[in-house]
């Protein structure tokens, strides 16, 4: 995938529209042409205004509004024709893209209601395999965050998470309850902000513990998802073991940024 965040992306930090939400100017913008996107506003191909034409618009940089629109491009509601300019995707290939933290999203897109059971929260020390993956010492201390995903009420998936926060950090399951969202909860306490994953799919035989927090036969199989995911300074911030009822239906979206 390609960066979402150049070296330089920190400044905009500073200014006052940054600090009224805390999070990137960028990143504000670009909420602001997904809900135009999302409300209808923007039709499916429609053409839109040039960087220097939203720049005025909003009163931000070329460079902010050019970041803005290269993330959309990467969450793939926006695509660009050389010669052209930018237009917004059409639904059908909006609702195929994956978007790290998406199960609640994914779900309401379908109609359903996404739900959790917090199964635990603690912290331990690292072993060689977890610290590997995430580029820690072996034994430095990570937060790890189970729960059961449900769909209206129903269980479809595990997600087992280990999480490096900043030295000294923690929460509580009544913390994450609270947020709602676990990515919500890592950047607003903690700024921590999801770049960019890299996951990797295979299958696996539900073994005991798995059978009986999804409700199915011990040996069923079930989609494994394996994701590291990157904070916007490249590091590597999650690993998350996802697995999923075969019923449940995994869809994701592949274009040129992804062969950065």
């Amino acid at each position: 995938m390609a960066d979402l965040l150049d070296e330089t992306g920190d400044l905009e930090l500073a200014g006052p529209a940054a600090t009224q939400s805390g999070a990137p100017l960028y990143r504000q913008l670009a909420a602001k042409l997904r809900a135009e996107i999302e409300s209808g506003s923007r039709g499916s191909n429609e053409l839109l205004p040039s960087e220097r034409d939203i720049a005025v618009h909003y009163a931000m940089s070329r460079d902010t509004v050019r970041k803005a629109v290269r993330l959309l491009e990467e969450q793939g509601l926006l695509y660009s024709e050389q010669g052209r300019g930018t237009f917004v995707a059409p639904s059908s290939v909006r609702e195929m893209s994956r978007f790290l933290d998406s199960f609640s999203q994914d779900t309401e897109k379908r109609g359903g209601v996404a739900g959790q059971t917090i199964v635990l929260v603690e912290q331990l020390p690292a072993n060689l395999a977890i610290a590997g993956v995430l580029k820690i010492e072996p034994r430095q201390t990570v937060t790890r965050v189970k729960r059961i995903r449900t769909i209206d009420g129903a269980p479809v998936g595990i997600h087992d998470t280990y999480l490096v926060l900043p030295l000294g950090a923690a929460f509580t399951a009544e913390d994450l309850v609270r947020s709602g969202s676990l990515y919500r909860l890592l950047a607003t306490r903690f700024g921590l902000n999801a770049a960019e994953g890299l996951e990797s799919l295979s299958s696996v035989a539900a073994n005991a513990e798995d059978a009986s927090q999804l409700g199915v036969a011990i040996g069923a199989p079930l989609l494994l998802c394996e994701r590291i995911t990157l904070s916007e300074r490249r590091q590597p911030m999650e690993y998350c073991e996802m697995k999923y009822v075969s019923s449940y239906r995994y869809t994701t979206r592949v274009n040129k940024f992804s062969q950065k």
